[in-house]
């Protein structure tokens, strides 16, 4: 697939409870420099000028408070609203099967709570997926990793230096992760990410460098003091 010829999509995952926040708002809705945490994750997709069509998956009571949000860049992209499943892996599929029509060469799929995402990044994942038709962002482990059992002993001290922590946005070709997504729904089984699910059915994932800048929103702390914002 040549880029310019790619016809690109956007799933941004948003369908979560918050319930660790302990803010009474969901996180997605929260306020950083007077913006939505949801507009700040949306706007450097569409910032880079590469994708045609954009998913924002949400619980189904907060899909009107998702447009009012994302309401001032209605202009600049094509916004589909999507409802959310009971997890994180039925929501995405739900994102995937809302493209069906559109059916994009790649898509990249990206946590509604991670606002710090840069343009860089994004641009690293889709070239790459462009090239190898899946990849996803990811930075160096900086603490000892350790692989433990179910009694939560130490089974292995795994090397550091091979070990990564992933971030998003992760990109795919479109009808490979579809496709993975189907068959993991069979499974009754819980993956770690689309990463994990397209590496089981479909194949090997690459990697690109992410950014330390490119959190994922759990907790209060992770974006300080809201209030007045």
């Amino acid at each position: 697939m040549k880029k310019e010829t790619l016809k690109a999509a956007v799933i941004i995952t948003a369908a979560g409870s918050s319930n660790r926040m302990g803010s009474g708002t969901k996180k997605e809705f929260l306020t950083i420099n007077n913006q939505a945490v949801l507009l700040l994750s949306v706007k450097p997709f569409i910032d880079s000028n590469l994708f045609s069509n954009y998913i924002i998956v949400l619980p189904k009571t907060e899909i009107e408070t998702g447009r009012y949000i994302l309401a001032p860049l209605n202009e600049k992209a094509k916004f589909i609203f999507v409802e959310g499943g009971a997890t994180r892996q039925e929501s995405v599929h739900n994102g995937l099967l809302a493209l069906e029509n559109e059916n994009p060469d790649i898509v990249l799929i990206h946590d509604g709570a991670r606002p710090w995402i840069s343009k860089s990044v994004i641009e690293r994942v889709y070239r790459m997926t462009s090239l190898t038709e899946a990849a996803i962002p990811v930075v160096a482990s900086v603490n000892a990793m350790k692989s433990i059992d179910l009694a939560g002993i130490i089974i292995t001290n795994l090397k550091r230096k091979f070990t990564v922590a992933a971030q998003t946005p992760q990109g795919f070709k479109y009808s490979q992760i579809l496709n993975s997504h189907e068959k993991a729904k069979q499974d009754n089984l819980t993956y770690i990410d689309d990463a994990e699910i397209y590496g089981k059915y479909a194949g090997k994932v690459t990697t690109v460098p992410g950014d330390i800048a490119n959190i994922k929103i759990t907790y209060q702390s992770d974006i300080g003091n809201l209030k007045g914002q």
